[in-house]
């Protein structure tokens, strides 16, 4: 085969991956995760997002009742006037063999932040949650070896077939039977060959055109977090850290102002290469739009990973990321950074050695895909302690995988952001019930009582079940508050394949 027609086969090829991306996607390892209530039924929602725009995305709907005669949900999104674009809901269907578990597949078509509009159906009642997700590009697909070899042979059987068929054509369409075409018909149909030749390659290479504009439209809109810098500052009495988002979406006012989340306008992680200490901290917003600044916890000097969530005013919520070392050379003296009052919410641990909250039936090692229960019991002198809420949440967990390429953010009712939930919620019809003034501790089984009283007084938080599919060591970090004090333990398990 010449230098040509294995030119011809690899864009053919990359036509026909375009297409298959499509019809055989495969989904990725967004997954969103919400414990919480559908007016007044406990419901459990996993949504497993497809990591590719245009995409399908699985949703599982557990519902902790009885007599349920439907179940529907519906994507809802907003353009940039605000006008709503939503298609029909689509019914989610009892899954066979498992007792009131519902699911349902959901195109989500564009970019950006949507509201899972969940509606379940009891007699004459309509009860409804709302369940931000977002939308976007985290990944290319890759196409496998087996894949390659079955799209070439059918390259060179459908190109050169097409060929062969036009100059058949040509040479006896026109010849009655048993009549035998003369010499100038068939030099005749060679050239009819060669002109079919370069008509097909001309349109598979405007094809190819076509897909590199298509390519290159994707790779720009798989997303990374918004570009930020990080210094350390000194006033001379104090030390503090500065994030400054410098992206250039960002600083072109591409992208919609940043809103508070759980009442604070970022949330940070500080985690340090050895992944002993760990601070969860809440810097405040300066003048400058783009700079937000927080006291620097008493942490010793060295390297350490930061996690920064964000959510914006359209309901998109992200984690920025960024890495430094801190030491004495990287301290820059600003004696204009004037004091500012550490967050009341911020907290720290220096080394991982508290044994006051126990994970029930936690394992070291745990299978790919495999269920992960998230309950704690928290003691104090042998005894449980009462929990109070926690920056506005019985508890928040940070899970971290070792090579820094999985952190999940996680609060009893689930990974979403509660910034866009209340968002989406003002659209409700009917009432809904004020979430701030709630404390989620994880438990279906909670009372009432407990939720409006603000307390756990058996000592209990329980964060939704989560599966992991990247093997590898990971460490999960969990803080809860009790008689003002923030507790904070971290735990190490391992996914294997």
């Amino acid at each position: 085969m010449d230098k040509k027609s294995k030119t011809l086969i690899k864009i053919y090829i990359y036509i026909l991956f375009f297409l298959l991306s499509f019809l055989q996607a495969d989904i990725g390892h967004n997954n969103v995760v919400y414990e919480g209530k559908a007016g007044e039924i406990p419901i459990r929602v996993f949504v497993k997002l497809p990591g590719v725009v245009p995409g399908l995305a699985d949703v599982s709907i557990k519902i902790f009742t009885d007599n349920i005669q439907k179940v529907t949900i519906q994507p809802n999104k907003k353009d940039k006037e605000g006008e709503s674009k939503s298609p029909p809901p689509d019914i989610a269907n009892p899954v066979k063999g498992e007792n009131n578990l519902f699911s349902a597949q959901l195109w989500l078509m564009d970019y950006g932040s949507y509201s899972l509009d969940i509606r379940l159906f009891q007699d004459q009642k309509v009860h409804r949650a709302s369940i931000p997700v977002t939308s976007m590009s985290s990944r290319v697909l890759e196409m496998s070896q087996a894949t390659t070899v079955l799209l070439s042979a059918l390259l060179l059987l459908l190109f050169f077939g097409a060929i062969n068929i036009i100059r058949i054509a040509y040479k006896d369409s026109t010849q009655h039977p048993g009549d035998q075409p003369d010499q100038k018909r068939i030099i005749k149909s060679y050239i009819i060959s060669v002109l079919s030749i370069i008509i097909f390659s001309a349109i598979i290479f405007g094809g190819k055109q076509w897909w590199d504009n298509i390519d290159t439209a994707y790779q720009n809109n798989i997303f990374q977090g918004l570009e930020n810098k990080i210094e350390i500052l000194d006033n001379g009495k104090e030390k503090f850290m500065s994030i400054e988002i410098v992206d250039e979406l960002w600083k072109q006012n591409r992208m919609s102002d940043i809103i508070p989340d759980h009442g604070k306008i970022m949330h940070i992680y500080l985690i340090s290469d050895d992944y002993e200490s760990i601070a969860h901290l809440h810097p405040s917003r300066t003048e400058n739009n783009d700079i937000f600044i927080v006291k620097m916890p008493p942490v010793n000097f060295g390297r350490y990973y930061l996690f920064m969530d964000v959510t914006h005013e359209t309901g998109f919520s992200h984690t920025m990321t960024n890495k430094i070392i801190y030491n004495g050379e990287n301290v820059v003296f600003r004696n204009s950074i004037e004091n500012i009052e550490r967050d009341i919410d911020d907290s720290w641990i220096l080394n991982s050695n508290e044994n006051r909250i126990t994970w029930k039936d936690k394992k070291y090692s745990y299978k790919s895909g495999d269920n992960i229960d998230l309950e704690f019991q928290v003691m104090k002198d042998g005894r449980p302690t009462v929990l109070e809420p926690y920056i506005s949440m019985g508890g928040h967990a940070a899970l971290l995988k070792k090579d820094q390429t999985v952190f999940v953010h996680i609060h009893p009712i689930g990974t979403i952001s509660m910034a866009s939930q209340e968002m989406f919620q003002e659209n409700y019809i009917q009432s809904i019930v004020d979430q701030e003034d709630i404390c989620f501790f994880g438990f279906i089984n909670d009372s009432t009582d407990n939720y409006f009283n603000d307390t756990s007084p058996n000592g209990k938080v329980s964060f939704p079940a989560i599966n992991l599919e990247n093997a590898g060591e990971y460490g999960l970090w969990v803080q809860v508050k009790s008689a003002g004090e923030v507790i904070t333990q971290k735990f190490d398990f391992e996914i294997t394949l």
